[in-house]
């Protein structure tokens, strides 16, 4: 939206830093990751930015995005490593902040709806995706698939 992904794009290419941090010890990233901008949050994080950098209070890019309810920005972060135990200065969680919308993405309860529905619909080519990471045997006992 509103070019934001090429204006970072031209900020990165002619110097500035995905590691340089306001007053607060925000970076740039859990900037976009509080506003929304999952394009910008994969851009940063291709270009070095820590998905586990904290701020002055331990607030990580995580926490603004679970606050806020980013489920697709949660889901960049949690991709790209970031942690979602790490606990602020008051000893909270991003999955303690988060917004109702973004608790199933950060238990990972939204990949059990996923994967009922692809059995549900006999999606195989679904079930492999969402199971092979998982280490799960997709194999009968028998050896068939």
């Amino acid at each position: 939206g509103f070019g934001r992904k090429d204006v970072v794009e031209h900020l990165l290419q002619t110097g500035a830093s995905v590691h340089a941090r306001d007053d607060g010890g925000l970076i740039p990233l859990h900037n976009a990751c509080s506003f929304g901008h999952a394009e910008v949050v994969s851009l940063l994080l291709c270009q070095g930015a820590d998905s586990n950098a904290r701020d002055n209070w331990n607030y990580t890019p995580l926490h603004e995005a679970a606050i806020k309810g980013k489920i697709d920005v949660c889901i960049v972060l949690l991709q790209h490593g970031a942690d979602p135990n790490i606990r602020n200065t008051d000893g909270k969680s991003a999955l303690d902040l988060a917004d109702p919308s973004a608790k199933a993405v950060l238990t990972g309860e939204y990949k059990k709806d996923e994967l009922l529905e692809a059995a549900r619909s006999g999606n195989e080519e679904k079930l492999m995706a969402l199971l092979t990471p998982l280490n799960v045997n997709c194999h009968a006992s028998d050896g068939r698939k």
